[in-house]
């Protein structure tokens, strides 16, 4: 056997190997080979015709001779084919490479019209005629042999198709039962929160121990231990830029406190200490708030130490007008009074869910909620600090009195969104090409009004901020849906880092 043609054998292996995984297409390859083999039996008749019509010539008995060697070349093939096709297992493979098989089959046929023109070059030889049909009748048997053997194999694939098919099957039973398994897990986790809910008696008892008072020459607050028992967290305007700053612990113990560092924009500072005392165990972040939740504040009003206050989360994701403060807030149902400010607002099994601040002059009480805090928190802890996220531009939050009151001439009254009024020279919206609204002698006409940020509705600033301030980092990309003129675009903006705050 030649190289040439056992290099043929090696590729069609490959392929045959590689390809096992496609079994509709196997099928659809198996019905080619049968046409091939058919356009064999074709090739044949014709050069059955080709041998009645060879006369004696003795000079081409060698090519004779060669022409049957490749006959018998062929023969050695199809075993070959026949050999790797019983191999076949379902494997994942490319087209490419059994188009590449196919164009090996395409120089068979060469090869067989290669024959049948030397054949027509050599006269009339009975004898040699007479070996030549045996050899001819015999490849003929082996050809239906093949056409068995590959009837034989599309039977094992079909029955390889109803098994995968059961196997699938039980693996969709299995699944099910997971999520049945999954669900009474759910309900189990369910059944051990509500045993760890405490009352507001029992949760106090169990924190009120690690919420300390923190004294600068300025003023006077509440903090308490988290994460270890010498970091102490608390709210940024309580310690401001002090360094003179004094904790006092549960047991009237006082020692001094390093700021680590701390976010204006968030209101957190983080402290440490040297030493606290030994009851006084870390405090831990709990989840994310929703409105209607009971909640317990512990802190130092007015100086008075270890108060209590309950009540509830009466809104999430509210913006304040209290600068420096940029971040979206809980809104409390529950007293703070000024000194409690930086205390914990705890859920009912104990876990800290805000950091209180004493609010507003009009008795808006707040806290910073969770997720802000314990992001803000662990930066400080990791970096020394933490940096906010800035686009650079001034929004407006749009409603029919807002669209009436400004006099914006092209949008309906009933459009929703964020309208750009602004863009910051040198920053994100104005690289992103982001288009400010445009003032004339009627009123303003609209560009640009964000819809959404990375898929999510911005009906309101909250929106904005609650998505921004949880989700977004300096230098992350973000995806913004606009309102562009009346047709909706997608524009993405990577975002810069707020300055820091000089207040």
């Amino acid at each position: 056997m030649s190289n040439r043609n056992l290099k043929v054998i090696a590729i069609i292996a490959i392929v045959v190997v590689v390809f096992s995984a496609f079994n509709s297409y196997l099928l659809l390859e198996n019905i080619r080979v049968q046409e091939q083999l058919s356009a064999q039996e074709e090739q044949i008749g014709d050069l059955q015709n080709a041998v009645e019509q060879l006369s004696i010539q003795n000079e081409k008995l060698d090519e004779i001779q060669s022409a049957l060697e490749q006959l018998n070349t062929q023969q050695e093939q199809l075993d070959e084919i026949q050999s790797f096709l019983e191999q076949f297992s379902i494997q994942n493979g490319e087209v490419d490479e059994l188009q590449s098989a196919l164009a090996q089959l395409d120089a068979q046929r060469e090869q067989i019209e290669q024959i049948q023109t030397a054949l027509e070059q050599v006269s009339t030889n009975e004898g040699q005629i007479s070996e030549l049909q045996s050899a001819l009748n015999e490849a003929k048997l082996d050809i239906e042999e093949a056409k068995s053997n590959l009837s034989n194999l599309t039977n094992q694939i079909s029955a390889l198709n109803q098994s995968t098919s059961t196997s699938l099957a039980e693996i969709g039973a299995t699944v099910e039962t997971l999520e049945g398994l999954l669900s009474e897990l759910s309900n189990l986790e369910a059944i051990v929160d509500q045993l760890l809910i405490m009352t507001p008696t029992e949760v106090y008892e169990a924190a009120y121990r690690s919420v300390v008072v923190i004294r600068t020459p300025v003023g006077q607050g509440s903090g308490f231990l988290y994460n270890t028992s010498n970091i102490i967290v608390t709210n940024y305007h309580v310690v401001t830029t002090e360094t003179d700053i004094e904790i006092e612990f549960f047991d009237r113990t006082r020692t001094q406190a390093t700021v680590i560092g701390s976010d204006a924009y968030a209101d957190v500072a983080v402290l440490s200490v040297p030493t606290a005392p030994a009851e006084a165990t870390p405090l831990s972040f709990g989840n994310q708030s929703v409105i209607g939740q009971q909640v317990v504040a512990i802190g130092n009003p007015l100086g008075l130490t270890e108060s209590l206050s309950v009540g509830y989360i009466s809104q999430v994701n509210r913006l304040l007008d209290l600068e420096p403060i940029i971040i979206p807030v809980l809104q409390l149902d529950l007293t703070i009074a000024p000194g409690s400010s930086g205390g914990p607002l705890l859920d009912m099994t104990g876990n800290v869910v805000g950091i209180t601040n004493a609010g507003t002059d009009v008795g808006f009480n707040f806290a910073v909620p969770v997720n802000i805090a314990k992001r803000v928190v662990t930066s400080i802890l990791e970096e020394g600090e933490y940096k906010h996220p800035l686009v650079g531009f001034t929004i407006l939050e749009l409603s029919p009195e807002v669209i009436t009151s400004y006099s914006i001439v092209n949008v309906d009254s009933s459009q929703t969104g964020l309208l750009v009024m602004d863009v910051i020279p040198g920053y994100p919206a104005e690289e992103a090409g982001l288009k400010p609204a445009v003032l004339g002698i009627q009123g303003y006409t609209a560009m640009d009004i964000v819809l959404a940020v990375d898929g999510h509705p911005t009906l309101t600033l909250e929106d904005w901020s609650a998505y921004m301030e949880v989700e977004v980092s300096p230098s992350q990309s973000v995806t913004l849906t606009l309102w562009r003129s009346g047709v909706t675009e997608s524009v993405d903006v990577i975002t810069a880092e707020r300055p820091p705050y000089e207040g």
